[in-house]
C-alpha cells in the first residue's frame, strides 16, 4: 500500500440523525444510495461506530475535538463549543489547509464566538445555531425579507441566491461545489460536508416521494410498530416512511455531485473521504431495528451509527473493520492522515485510525455516553452507560429511579436479553469506572442547567445512587 506524496485533502460528510442500517451498504431495502456505496466500497466500513452521543451537538463537538462530550461541557443540543476550544480546521489551516464549512454547524453562537468563522475555518456555508431548517425548502423558514420565522430554525446565509422549489440537501451541495471551485492549486482542503437531512422536520421532493409510494406498495410493506415495554412509546419497525426514503436518495445525490466536482477537478485521487452520522436514527417516524432505542437513547440504536473511509491508494477498498471505533477518532485520524503531530496539551479520549489502514487492529478501550433527560414519547430514560469493548458488555445507570441494565452486545446486539444482577463483579467494575468518570467531569463542568440534571450530579457526588 503506498503512502501518499503530499497532504491528503479531507472530506469529512456528516448526515444528521441517520440510522445505522439506513444506507444500501449497511443493509438497507427500501432506501436508495447507490453514490455512498459506491463510495464506501472504495474503502473501509466501520459496522461498530459509535457516537459520542445519542443527540446532536455533543457528538459534532467530539468529531472535531477527539474529546467526549461532558469534557467540552456539552451533553445535549442547547450546549456550544468552549470558545476557548481549538478544533481540527484550526490545526489544519496552521499547516498549509484551506477549510471550509457547509451545512448544519449546531455547536455555537456569535456572540460566544463560536461559529465555523471564529474557530478555524476560512468560510462558512448554512451554519448557524439551528438543529434544522425551519422548511427543507426555500426560503427555508424565513419570511418574504429572509428573516428567519424562528431563530433555531435557520438556515444562515441560503436566504440569498435562492428561489421557489429549491431543496436545501440540493443547495448544500451547490455550495460545496463552489467552495471547491475556489481551491488554490496545489493547497490541501478540508471540505466540512455537514447535512441538515434527515433531521426532522421531514419533507422531500414530491416526485421522489411518489416514486418511494410506488415501491413500499409494490413491494408489499406495511407500517409495523411495536411498544417500548419501559416507556410505553410507540415505535415504527418497517422502512414504510416514503419521505425519509426520498429524504436519503437526495442525501445520496448531494454526494454524488460533490465527489463528481473532486474528480472534475482532478483531486480524487489524493483525497481522504470520511462518511459519519452524528447519532441514531429518530424513533418517532423512522424505524431503528434490529437495534433498540434511537436518538436520545443510550441503547445501540441511539449509539451506533453507519461510518466508512476511502481514500485511493491508502485505505484497501472493500474492506471492513468489525471493531469498535468512535466518532472521535475522526480527530486523530485526521491529523495523522495529514503528518500533523497532536499536540501534548490536547488531551483527546480518540485513537487515530491510521493503523487500521494497515491491517493492525487497536487496543480494546471503553466507551462511555451521557445523557441526563427523559423523554418518554422517544424512550429515552435518564441514565449513563458504558461499553466495556474486551468482555462485550455494556451496563446502563439509570437516574430515575429504574432498575439498571446490563446487556452481552456481541450475542444480544438488538439488548432483548437483560442480564443485570447475573454478573455481579463485572456489573460493580464497570458502575464503579462510569461513575468514577462522571464525577470527575462534575466536579469540573459549570452547574448544570436544569433541576434534574443538577440532582443527578449531586447525587453522583454524593454516592447516592442506589
Amino acid at each position: 500500500m503506498n503512502m501518499a506524496k503530499r497532504k491528503p485533502n479531507v472530506v469529512f460528510i456528516l448526515i444528521d440523525d441517520m440510522g445505522w442500517k439506513d444506507l444500501g451498504c449497511f443493509g438497507a431495502k427500501l432506501y436508495e444510495t447507490p453514490t455512498i456505496d459506491a463510495l464506501c466500497a472504495e474503502g473501509i466500513r466501520f459496522p461498530q461506530a459509535y457516537s459520542s452521543a445519542p443527540i446532536c451537538s455533543p457528538a459534532r463537538a467530539t468529531a472535531l475535538t477527539g474529546k467526549h462530550p461532558m469534557k467540552l461541557h456539552m451533553w445535549n443540543h442547547t450546549h456550544y463549543l468552549p470558545a476557548d476550544q481549538k478544533i481540527l480546521p484550526a490545526y489544519l489551516k496552521e499547516n498549509g489547509y484551506q477549510a471550509w464549512h457547509v451545512g448544519k454547524w449546531h455547536m455555537g453562537c456569535p456572540e460566544m464566538k463560536t461559529f465555523p468563522t471564529d474557530l478555524g475555518f476560512e468560510e462558512n456555508r448554512g451554519g448557524g445555531i439551528s438543529w434544522g431548517p425551519g422548511s427543507y425548502f426555500w426560503p427555508y423558514g424565513c419570511d418574504e425579507e429572509g428573516v428567519p420565522e424562528n431563530p433555531r430554525n435557520a438556515v444562515p446565509g441560503l436566504f440569498a441566491g435562492g428561489e421557489p422549489g429549491e431543496y436545501l440537501t440540493d443547495r448544500i451541495a451547490e455550495e460545496a461545489i463552489d467552495v471547491l471551485e475556489s481551491h488554490t492549486p496545489g493547497k490541501p482542503f478540508f471540505l466540512n460536508l455537514w447535512h441538515y437531512a434527515v433531521h426532522d422536520y421531514k419533507e422531500a421532493k414530491p416526485e421522489v416521494v411518489k416514486k418511494y409510494e410506488r415501491k413500499i406498495e409494490a413491494m408489499g410493506l406495511t407500517p409495523t410498530y411495536r411498544i417500548d415495554p419501559k416507556t410505553g412509546a410507540k415505535l415504527l419497525t418497517s422502512e414504510t416512511n416514503a419521505v425519509y426514503a426520498a429524504m436519503i436518495e437526495s442525501v445520496d445525490d448531494s454526494v454524488g455531485r460533490v465527489v463528481a466536482k473532486i474528480k472534475e477537478v482532478g483531486e480524487y485521487e489524493n483525497t481522504f473521504f470520511i462518511f459519519f452520522s452524528d447519532n441514531g436514527c429518530t424513533t418517532n417516524d423512522v424505524p431503528c431495528v434490529p437495534l433498540n432505542g434511537g436518538k436520545n437513547s443510550n441503547y445501540e440504536a441511539g449509539d451506533r451509527i453507519p461510518a466508512f473511509m476511502a481514500w485511493p491508494g491508502i485505505i484497501e477498498a472493500g474492506s471492513e473493520y468489525d471493531h469498535p471505533i468512535y466518532i472521535g477518532d475522526v480527530f486523530d485520524t485526521v491529523l495523522a492522515a495529514a503528518d500533523i503531530e497532536k499536540p501534548v496539551d490536547h488531551e483527546s479520549d480518540s485513537m487515530s485510525l491510521m493503523p487500521v489502514f494497515r491491517g493492525e487492529r487497536l487496543p480494546e478501550r471503553t466507551f462511555i455516553w451521557y445523557f441526563p433527560d427523559t423523554r418518554l414519547h422517544w424512550a429515552q430514560r435518564a441514565n449513563a452507560a458504558i461499553y466495556d469493548e474486551a468482555s462485550g458488555f455494556k451496563y446502563l445507570l439509570y437516574f430515575n429511579g429504574d432498575s439498571d441494565e446490563l446487556f452481552d452486545i456481541h450475542h444480544d446486539l438488538a439488548e432483548e436479553n437483560d442480564l443485570f444482577g447475573q454478573h455481579p463483579t463485572l456489573e460493580q467494575n464497570l458502575r464503579d469506572e462510569l461513575i468514577s468518570f462522571l464525577k470527575q467531569q462534575y466536579e469540573e463542568m459549570p452547574p448544570p442547567p436544569n433541576q434534574l440534571v443538577d440532582g443527578v450530579k449531586k447525587r453522583i457526588l454524593n454516592d447516592d445512587l442506589v
